[in-house]
């Protein structure tokens, strides 16, 4: 099944925008590209596994084994773009984070660290506020 996009979300995490994207199966993806921007990542080299092995510590046994899911391929305005999906998104956050709280990461992640933290008090936010809903 090809993927597409069917609706798009600015997420504004201080000056700094990510778009998540939903696609039309449901599932919610960030671009590539927004992490390679959010990492500042020199994009002749896209492998993004490469650029995070100082987060290899602070992330699950089982998402290390499995890669990130980058091979989510869809489609924007006749556009292939690769994507990385909301949960894997999140759970690189949560290890820049953890990193950060224990002074293990190179200066070069300090603004990755700081949006990373934005992000996860964002989905804590949006998860209380979809909780409320559900549960009135």
């Amino acid at each position: 099944m090809d993927l597409f996009t069917q609706h798009e979300e600015v997420i504004l995490l201080g000056d700094f925008e990510f778009i998540c994207y939903t696609l039309n199966n449901g599932q919610k993806v960030f671009s590539h590209i927004n992490m390679l921007n959010i990492i500042m990542a020199d994009y002749s080299n896209q492998n993004l596994h490469k650029h995070l092995s100082e987060l290899v510590p602070y992330l699950p046994f089982l998402f290390i084994q499995r890669k990130i899911r980058l091979s989510i391929v869809f489609m924007k305005n006749d556009r292939r773009i690769r994507g990385i999906a909301y949960d894997d998104f999140k759970t690189l956050c949560n290890a820049f984070v953890k990193a950060d709280e224990k002074n293990q990461l190179s200066s070069k992640f300090f603004f990755a660290a700081i949006l990373s933290s934005l992000f996860i008090k964002y989905d804590e936010k949006r998860l209380a506020e979809k909780a409320l809903i559900n549960n009135p």
